[in-house]
């Protein structure tokens, strides 16, 4: 017979009157001396402290109640749901292990068992586990739901819509599987079938915000973007902390030309962000740098780089805006240094990163970067700053057959023709001087200067 004061802790509980239950439960740990009964207390008073946030505590009681009962598959399931809350998924496996070992058929660790290696991103170790789950009618059509989830992660899309279909055999109004099955039908390109999905779980669960975000998500990647923004808007109403949506919501005023709703956006997703939101900090630092302040922007990059420092576009986009910064070459020097070295065959970094070494006079520096750029991704506006290096070298035929290479790519550069022609005439070969000159005249015939170059040579 169970003691009436946890019977009372728990209707507490239940009730959500947590200060009750605590006291409820620590009274009949207190006032009894059978081991049995404080185990049953102690369970009742952890899962109290777990509802108050207070997982330190909560620990310390569940493992003094291990040592009560010959067998506490209670305790070690409930230590691995605290776990699993604090993020800590390797400790929540060790104690749901414990409790399967006690109880093989424990159904509901095996179903947070598989959450956890989900949450590590063992896919295969979470489907065994989900699979284990089933017997439990109770939770069969989530478990069904969790593996249509897990070959989702791993773009099994038709693994996963009949995982989530069979789910939703079982509980037609699993908002879970209807908006995996969504997912796994935007990722097969049917967006009509998919949309239909997030409709029916809101039908369903109107305050289900994942629902609505993903509905906006994939309704901002039709670039339906009133549709879009009115599900963002949904969504970040019913639950405001999420990152996610309000940097989705940035996306599409970003879209609309709303450059100050975009930052607002950009910035509640930083701030609900539990780590670093590296996206949402690069779009709204590039969203600085348009409305022209660059101080803004170095700042929002720098927090990226601190935390990651391995991406080379924020490294660019740093280097940049250092630019725009008196006093701050060589910081932006070393900026686009790594930007360079982690994204050499980028374009933007060949071009930005060589344009500063050339105003610093780091010349050979240059070339190299230049010449390391063209081979890597050829770019006629590369070639054109490497061909203009290769004359001040004095290479004249390098620079003619630089110049060859990006009118080939680019018929209409007009300044190719100026360039090429005037290394032919650094070489002495006259007729291809003009030539050039003549082709250059073509597309800008007002340039007098060149004209009266041309003339000089007796045209």
């Amino acid at each position: 017979m169970t003691d009436p004061l946890i019977l009372k802790g728990y209707r507490a509980l239940r009730r959500k009157d947590l200060r009750s239950a605590h006291n409820y439960f620590l009274a009949a740990e207190k006032q009894t001396s059978d081991d049995n009964v404080k185990y049953q207390a102690l369970i009742g008073l952890g899962l109290t402290l777990k509802e108050l946030g207070q997982y330190e505590k909560c620990v310390e009681v569940f493992k003094r109640s291990v040592d009560l009962v010959p067998s506490p598959k209670e305790a070690f399931f409930n230590l691995g749901n605290v776990y699993e809350e604090m993020g800590d998924h390797a400790l929540a496996i060790q104690n749901y292990d414990l409790a399967i070992a006690i109880d093989a058929n424990m159904h509901e660790a095996h179903l947070n068992r598989g959450v956890a290696w989900y949450n590590l991103e063992k896919h295969e170790q979470s489907i065994n586990d989900f699979k284990n789950s089933y017997p439990s009618e109770r939770i069969r059509s989530l478990c069904l739901s969790n593996i249509g989830i897990a070959h989702l992660d791993r773009k099994r899309y038709e693994k996963a819509i009949d995982f989530f279909d069979r789910s939703l055999e079982i509980d037609p109004e699993n908002i879970h599987a209807l908006c995996g099955k969504g997912l796994a039908l935007y990722a097969m390109d049917q967006y009509d079938e998919s949309m239909i999905c997030f409709d029916a779980a809101i039908s369903i669960k109107d305050d289900f915000y994942l629902a609505h975000y993903y509905k906006g998500h994939i309704l901002n990647g039709l670039d339906l973007l009133e549709d879009a923004e009115e599900s963002i808007l949904n969504a970040v109403s019913i639950r405001e902390e999420y990152p996610l949506a309000w940097f989705e919501l940035g996306q599409i005023k970003k879209m609309k030309n709303d450059v100050n709703g975009a930052l607002k956006a950009y910035e509640k997703a930083v701030r609900y962000h539990e780590d670093v939101f590296e996206e949402a900090l690069f779009q709204r630092g590039k969203l600085h740098m348009e409305l022209g302040q660059p101080e803004k922007a170095v700042k929002d990059f720098k927090k990226i780089c601190k935390n990651n420092p391995h991406v080379g576009r924020v490294w660019l986009e740093l280097g940049k805006a250092l630019l725009k910064l008196d006093g701050k070459e060589n910081a932006a020097e070393k900026a686009l240094n790594n930007a360079y070295l982690l994204i050499p065959s980028d374009v933007d970094v060949v071009k930005t990163y060589s344009r500063l070494l050339l105003k610093k006079g780091y010349t050979e520096k240059a070339f190299k970067v230049l010449k390391e750029g063209m081979e890597r991704t050829p770019d006629p506006r590369v070639g054109l700053m490497l061909a203009a290096i290769q004359k001040d070298l004095s290479n004249h035929s390098d620079a003619v057959i630089t110049c060859e290479e990006v009118l080939n790519m680019e018929p209409g550069l007009t300044e190719a023709w100026l360039l090429m022609g005037r290394s032919y005439g650094a070489l002495g070969k006259v007729e291809e001087y003009k030539q050039c000159l003549r082709q250059y005249l073509h597309k800008k015939p007002e340039d007098n200067l060149v004209r009266r170059e041309l003339s000089a040579l007796g045209e």
